[in-house]
Protein backbone atom coordinates (compact mmCIF):
# COMPACT_ATOMS: atom_id res chain seq x y z
CA UNK A 1 0.00 0.00 0.00
CA UNK A 2 1.28 3.45 -0.91
CA UNK A 3 0.41 5.89 1.86
CA UNK A 4 2.14 8.97 0.47
CA UNK A 5 -0.43 10.75 -1.67
CA UNK A 6 0.79 14.14 -2.86
CA UNK A 7 -2.17 14.71 -5.18
CA UNK A 8 -5.62 15.76 -3.93
CA UNK A 9 -6.49 16.40 -0.32
CA UNK A 10 -8.37 13.32 0.84
CA UNK A 11 -5.65 10.83 1.81
CA UNK A 12 -2.67 10.74 4.17
CA UNK A 13 0.93 11.92 3.89
CA UNK A 14 3.85 12.14 6.28
CA UNK A 15 5.27 15.42 5.01
CA UNK A 16 8.32 15.89 7.26
CA UNK A 17 9.64 15.11 10.73
CA UNK A 18 12.38 16.30 13.04
CA UNK A 19 13.26 18.11 16.27
CA UNK A 20 10.85 15.92 18.20
CA UNK A 21 7.82 16.56 15.97
CA UNK A 22 6.12 15.28 12.81
CA UNK A 23 4.18 17.09 10.09
CA UNK A 24 1.33 15.07 8.55
CA UNK A 25 -1.61 15.62 6.25
CA UNK A 26 -4.85 13.83 7.07
CA UNK A 27 -7.37 14.66 4.38
CA UNK A 28 -7.65 18.44 4.09
CA UNK A 29 -5.76 19.25 7.30
CA UNK A 30 -2.02 19.46 7.98
CA UNK A 31 -1.06 18.63 11.58
CA UNK A 32 2.07 19.40 13.62
CA UNK A 33 2.35 16.90 16.51
CA UNK A 34 5.00 15.64 18.96
CA UNK A 35 7.05 12.57 18.08
CA UNK A 36 9.14 10.53 20.50
CA UNK A 37 12.26 8.52 19.82
CA UNK A 38 13.76 10.36 16.86
CA UNK A 39 16.31 13.18 17.06
CA UNK A 40 16.63 13.93 13.36
CA UNK A 41 16.55 17.48 12.05
CA UNK A 42 13.64 18.71 9.95
CA UNK A 43 14.37 18.08 6.27
CA UNK A 44 12.29 20.95 4.82
CA UNK A 45 11.66 23.55 7.58
CA UNK A 46 9.67 25.86 5.28
CA UNK A 47 6.91 23.25 4.93
CA UNK A 48 6.01 23.52 8.60
CA UNK A 49 4.31 26.83 7.96
CA UNK A 50 1.55 24.84 6.22
CA UNK A 51 0.34 23.33 9.53
CA UNK A 52 -3.31 24.17 10.13
CA UNK A 53 -3.45 22.44 13.53
CA UNK A 54 -0.69 22.35 16.12
CA UNK A 55 -0.57 20.28 19.31
CA UNK A 56 1.11 22.39 21.98
CA UNK A 57 3.26 20.07 24.05
CA UNK A 58 6.57 18.23 23.86
CA UNK A 59 4.99 14.78 23.84
CA UNK A 60 1.70 13.01 23.31
CA UNK A 61 -0.58 12.55 26.30
CA UNK A 62 1.11 15.49 28.01
CA UNK A 63 -0.77 17.01 30.93
CA UNK A 64 -2.06 20.34 29.81
CA UNK A 65 -1.42 19.61 26.13
CA UNK A 66 -3.82 21.42 23.79
CA UNK A 67 -4.60 21.78 20.12
CA UNK A 68 -4.71 25.17 18.48
CA UNK A 69 -5.36 26.17 14.91
CA UNK A 70 -3.11 28.37 12.83
CA UNK A 71 -5.97 30.90 12.95
CA UNK A 72 -5.88 30.93 16.72
CA UNK A 73 -9.02 28.85 17.29
CA UNK A 74 -9.22 27.04 20.62
CA UNK A 75 -9.48 23.25 20.92
CA UNK A 76 -13.18 23.49 21.76
CA UNK A 77 -13.84 25.18 18.41
CA UNK A 78 -12.21 22.51 16.23
CA UNK A 79 -14.50 20.38 14.06
CA UNK A 80 -13.98 16.75 12.93
CA UNK A 81 -13.16 16.01 9.30
CA UNK A 82 -12.61 12.97 7.05
CA UNK A 83 -9.49 11.20 5.83
CA UNK A 84 -10.06 8.74 2.98
CA UNK A 85 -7.73 5.79 2.57
CA UNK A 86 -8.18 2.71 0.37
CA UNK A 87 -11.96 3.11 0.11
CA UNK A 88 -12.50 3.91 3.80
CA UNK A 89 -13.84 7.19 5.16
CA UNK A 90 -12.29 7.73 8.59
CA UNK A 91 -13.38 10.51 10.94
CA UNK A 92 -10.52 12.53 12.40
CA UNK A 93 -11.17 14.12 15.79
CA UNK A 94 -8.30 15.87 17.63
CA UNK A 95 -8.08 14.49 21.18
CA UNK A 96 -6.73 16.18 24.28
CA UNK A 97 -3.98 13.55 24.35
CA UNK A 98 -2.71 14.64 20.93
CA UNK A 99 -4.11 11.54 19.23
CA UNK A 100 -6.62 11.89 16.39
CA UNK A 101 -8.19 8.44 16.07
CA UNK A 102 -5.96 6.69 13.52
CA UNK A 103 -2.45 5.20 13.33
CA UNK A 104 -1.26 5.30 9.68
CA UNK A 105 1.72 3.01 10.33
CA UNK A 106 -0.78 0.16 10.82
CA UNK A 107 -2.14 0.61 7.31
CA UNK A 108 1.09 -0.73 5.77
CA UNK A 109 0.10 -4.20 7.01
CA UNK A 110 -3.17 -4.23 5.11
CA UNK A 111 -1.64 -5.69 1.94
CA UNK A 112 -0.28 -8.64 3.94
CA UNK A 113 -3.67 -9.20 5.55
CA UNK A 114 -5.32 -9.04 2.14
CA UNK A 115 -3.04 -11.74 0.72
CA UNK A 116 -3.66 -13.94 3.76
CA UNK A 117 -7.45 -13.55 3.53
CA UNK A 118 -7.44 -14.30 -0.21
CA UNK A 119 -5.30 -17.39 0.32
CA UNK A 120 -7.57 -18.71 3.06
CA UNK A 121 -10.70 -18.18 0.98
CA UNK A 122 -9.15 -19.90 -2.04
CA UNK A 123 -8.39 -22.93 0.16
CA UNK A 124 -11.91 -22.95 1.57
CA UNK A 125 -10.60 -22.21 5.07
CA UNK A 126 -12.11 -19.96 7.73
CA UNK A 127 -11.36 -16.25 7.93
CA UNK A 128 -12.57 -15.47 11.45
CA UNK A 129 -10.45 -12.75 13.07
CA UNK A 130 -10.29 -11.46 16.64
CA UNK A 131 -8.99 -7.88 16.80
CA UNK A 132 -8.00 -6.75 20.31
CA UNK A 133 -7.22 -3.16 21.38
CA UNK A 134 -8.86 -2.34 18.06
CA UNK A 135 -9.47 1.39 18.74
CA UNK A 136 -11.57 3.22 16.12
CA UNK A 137 -11.72 0.42 13.58
CA UNK A 138 -9.72 1.34 10.46
CA UNK A 139 -8.02 -2.06 10.29
CA UNK A 140 -11.21 -3.83 11.38
CA UNK A 141 -13.10 -2.26 8.46
CA UNK A 142 -10.36 -3.09 5.97
CA UNK A 143 -10.30 -6.74 7.11
CA UNK A 144 -14.07 -7.05 6.82
CA UNK A 145 -14.09 -5.31 3.43
CA UNK A 146 -11.51 -7.86 2.28
CA UNK A 147 -13.72 -10.80 3.19
CA UNK A 148 -13.11 -11.58 6.87
CA UNK A 149 -15.55 -12.00 9.74
CA UNK A 150 -14.18 -9.73 12.48
CA UNK A 151 -14.73 -9.37 16.21
CA UNK A 152 -13.62 -5.86 17.21
CA UNK A 153 -12.75 -5.46 20.91
CA UNK A 154 -11.78 -2.29 22.75
CA UNK A 155 -12.29 -1.21 26.35
CA UNK A 156 -13.24 2.36 25.41
CA UNK A 157 -16.89 2.75 24.44
CA UNK A 158 -16.27 6.01 22.63
CA UNK A 159 -13.62 4.30 20.45
CA UNK A 160 -16.02 1.47 19.53
CA UNK A 161 -18.78 3.99 18.76
CA UNK A 162 -16.27 5.91 16.64
CA UNK A 163 -15.52 2.70 14.75
CA UNK A 164 -19.21 2.06 14.14
CA UNK A 165 -19.47 5.58 12.77
CA UNK A 166 -16.54 4.94 10.43
CA UNK A 167 -18.29 1.80 9.19
CA UNK A 168 -21.47 3.77 8.49
CA UNK A 169 -19.76 6.65 6.67
CA UNK A 170 -17.73 4.12 4.63
CA UNK A 171 -20.88 2.25 3.60
CA UNK A 172 -19.62 -0.91 5.33
CA UNK A 173 -22.04 -1.19 8.25
CA UNK A 174 -23.59 -4.30 6.63
CA UNK A 175 -20.38 -6.34 6.95
CA UNK A 176 -19.94 -9.17 9.52
CA UNK A 177 -18.34 -7.18 12.36
CA UNK A 178 -19.09 -7.70 16.05
CA UNK A 179 -18.41 -4.50 18.04
CA UNK A 180 -17.47 -5.37 21.65
CA UNK A 181 -16.74 -2.99 24.55
CA UNK A 182 -14.68 -5.07 26.97
CA UNK A 183 -11.28 -5.57 28.57
CA UNK A 184 -9.22 -7.67 26.14
CA UNK A 185 -8.06 -10.14 28.80
CA UNK A 186 -11.57 -10.77 30.08
CA UNK A 187 -13.02 -11.16 26.61
CA UNK A 188 -10.42 -13.71 25.45
CA UNK A 189 -10.82 -15.70 28.68
CA UNK A 190 -14.59 -15.75 28.17
CA UNK A 191 -14.22 -16.89 24.57
CA UNK A 192 -11.98 -19.75 25.71
CA UNK A 193 -14.63 -20.89 28.19
CA UNK A 194 -17.22 -20.76 25.40
CA UNK A 195 -14.86 -22.72 23.13
CA UNK A 196 -15.19 -19.93 20.56
CA UNK A 197 -12.14 -20.05 18.28
CA UNK A 198 -10.51 -17.80 15.66
CA UNK A 199 -8.31 -18.26 12.60
CA UNK A 200 -6.21 -15.17 13.36
CA UNK A 201 -5.79 -12.94 16.41
CA UNK A 202 -4.49 -9.36 16.15
CA UNK A 203 -3.53 -7.18 19.07
CA UNK A 204 -1.99 -3.72 19.42
CA UNK A 205 -1.69 -3.23 23.19
CA UNK A 206 -0.62 0.04 24.81
CA UNK A 207 2.27 0.11 27.25
CA UNK A 208 -0.14 1.20 29.97
CA UNK A 209 -3.91 1.51 30.06
CA UNK A 210 -7.20 0.60 31.72
CA UNK A 211 -10.00 -1.82 30.93
CA UNK A 212 -13.71 -1.08 30.69
CA UNK A 213 -14.12 -1.19 34.49
CA UNK A 214 -10.80 0.43 35.31
CA UNK A 215 -8.69 -2.74 35.19
CA UNK A 216 -5.03 -1.69 35.07
CA UNK A 217 -2.97 -2.88 32.09
CA UNK A 218 0.84 -2.95 32.12
CA UNK A 219 2.40 -4.52 29.05
CA UNK A 220 5.41 -6.17 30.71
CA UNK A 221 3.20 -7.78 33.35
CA UNK A 222 0.09 -8.62 31.33
CA UNK A 223 1.15 -9.31 27.75
CA UNK A 224 2.51 -12.86 28.16
CA UNK A 225 -0.65 -14.30 29.81
CA UNK A 226 -2.81 -12.63 27.17
CA UNK A 227 -0.62 -13.95 24.33
CA UNK A 228 -0.90 -17.46 25.78
CA UNK A 229 -4.68 -17.19 25.82
CA UNK A 230 -4.70 -15.77 22.29
CA UNK A 231 -2.72 -18.78 21.08
CA UNK A 232 -5.11 -21.13 22.84
CA UNK A 233 -8.05 -19.41 21.11
CA UNK A 234 -6.88 -20.42 17.61
CA UNK A 235 -8.77 -22.96 15.54
CA UNK A 236 -7.02 -26.21 14.64
CA UNK A 237 -5.90 -24.76 11.29
CA UNK A 238 -5.62 -21.17 12.53
CA UNK A 239 -2.73 -19.10 11.21
CA UNK A 240 -1.46 -17.51 14.41
CA UNK A 241 -1.24 -14.30 16.42
CA UNK A 242 -0.05 -10.91 15.11
CA UNK A 243 1.29 -8.45 17.69
CA UNK A 244 2.14 -4.80 17.03
CA UNK A 245 3.59 -2.50 19.66
CA UNK A 246 5.30 0.83 20.22
CA UNK A 247 7.21 -0.62 23.17
CA UNK A 248 10.93 -1.20 22.49
CA UNK A 249 11.12 -3.93 25.15
CA UNK A 250 9.08 -6.59 23.32
CA UNK A 251 11.27 -9.55 22.31
CA UNK A 252 9.95 -12.23 19.94
CA UNK A 253 12.27 -14.95 21.25
CA UNK A 254 11.35 -14.35 24.89
CA UNK A 255 7.61 -14.22 24.16
CA UNK A 256 7.80 -17.50 22.24
CA UNK A 257 9.67 -19.18 25.11
CA UNK A 258 7.15 -17.89 27.65
CA UNK A 259 4.23 -19.17 25.58
CA UNK A 260 5.82 -22.59 25.21
CA UNK A 261 6.66 -22.80 28.92
CA UNK A 262 3.08 -22.00 29.89
CA UNK A 263 1.58 -24.66 27.64
CA UNK A 264 4.06 -27.32 28.71
CA UNK A 265 4.83 -28.47 25.19
CA UNK A 266 6.97 -27.64 22.19
CA UNK A 267 4.49 -25.41 20.43
CA UNK A 268 4.97 -25.28 16.63
CA UNK A 269 5.61 -21.51 16.60
CA UNK A 270 7.65 -19.60 14.04
CA UNK A 271 8.23 -15.88 14.64
CA UNK A 272 8.34 -13.32 11.82
CA UNK A 273 9.37 -9.83 12.89
CA UNK A 274 8.52 -6.70 10.91
CA UNK A 275 8.88 -2.94 11.34
CA UNK A 276 6.16 -0.30 11.53
CA UNK A 277 7.30 2.84 9.74
CA UNK A 278 6.31 5.76 7.55
CA UNK A 279 8.23 7.54 4.77
CA UNK A 280 8.23 11.33 4.45
CA UNK A 281 8.26 13.53 1.36
CA UNK A 282 12.10 13.52 1.32
CA UNK A 283 12.22 9.70 1.35
CA UNK A 284 13.32 9.45 4.98
CA UNK A 285 11.98 6.61 7.08
CA UNK A 286 10.31 7.30 10.44
CA UNK A 287 10.33 4.26 12.73
CA UNK A 288 6.96 3.83 14.48
CA UNK A 289 7.34 0.58 16.42
CA UNK A 290 7.55 -3.08 15.52
CA UNK A 291 5.50 -6.18 15.05
CA UNK A 292 5.75 -9.95 15.36
CA UNK A 293 3.75 -12.67 13.65
CA UNK A 294 3.57 -15.85 15.73
CA UNK A 295 2.82 -18.42 13.03
CA UNK A 296 1.26 -21.78 13.87
CA UNK A 297 3.12 -24.46 11.92
CA UNK A 298 1.13 -27.23 13.55
CA UNK A 299 -2.00 -26.32 11.60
Amino acid sequence: MKLVQTGGNEGYELIDFGNGRKLERFGSQVLDRPMLGNRAEKAIPALWESAGLIYAGERMNAKGGKWRSALGEAESQLSPWECRIDGLKLEIIPQQTGQIGVFPEHWLQWDWFGRWISSRREQGLGVRILHLFAYTGATTLWLAKSGAEVTHVDAMRHAVDWGRGNALRSGLDHLPIRWIVEDARKYVARELRRESRYDLVLLDPPSYGHGRKGEAWEIHRDLVPLMQDCWASLTGNGYGVVLTSHSSMICAKELKMEMRAHCGQDLPIETQEFDAFLVDRSGRRLECGNGIRFVNHGK
